[in-house]
């Protein structure tokens, strides 16, 4: 069965998205990065944290983490201050697989732009509920 290039573009970007969470082997909140270590990207830049937001929402929205990542079976990425920079990057770009569960990897998928802007997007969660405790990531995953 051939699917179009609309769905299947559909498919990657949730594939991506999932990358994103899979990220939680982190070591934990660090320092951003400056853009020239970004290909040019200012992951504090609104723009570029609307964009990736869009993304997320747009491709996980529904399946995996949620609309603003609140979870669904996925989960959440809301307040996930153990989730760094260098690791959500790393993950997103080269994939990975633990516990049974598969990460794609993205480079050459994606434009390094997405992937950076979904980077930034999922820092931007970190203080997502104000005072909320951080959650973190089982180990499992």
């Amino acid at each position: 069965m051939k699917i179009s290039p609309i769905r299947q573009r559909s498919q990657l970007v949730t594939l991506f998205v999932a990358s994103v969470v899979l990220a939680a082997s982190a070591h934990g909140a660090d320092e951003l990065p400056p853009p020239d270590k970004t290909g040019g990207v200012d992951l504090s830049s609104p723009a570029v944290i609307e964009r990736g937001m869009n993304l997320l929402n747009t491709a996980c929205g529904g399946y995996c983490h949620g609309t603003e990542g609140r979870g669904l079976k996925a989960p959440p990425l809301r307040n996930r201050t153990d989730l760094s920079w260098s690791a959500i990057h790393a993950t997103v770009t080269y994939g990975r697989k633990r516990a049974g569960k598969m990460m794609p990897s993205w480079k050459g998928v994606l434009p390094d732009e997405d992937i950076w802007s979904a980077v930034a997007a999922v820092i931007s969660l970190r203080q997502a509920d104000g005072d909320s405790p951080p959650q973190t990531q089982p180990s499992a995953h």
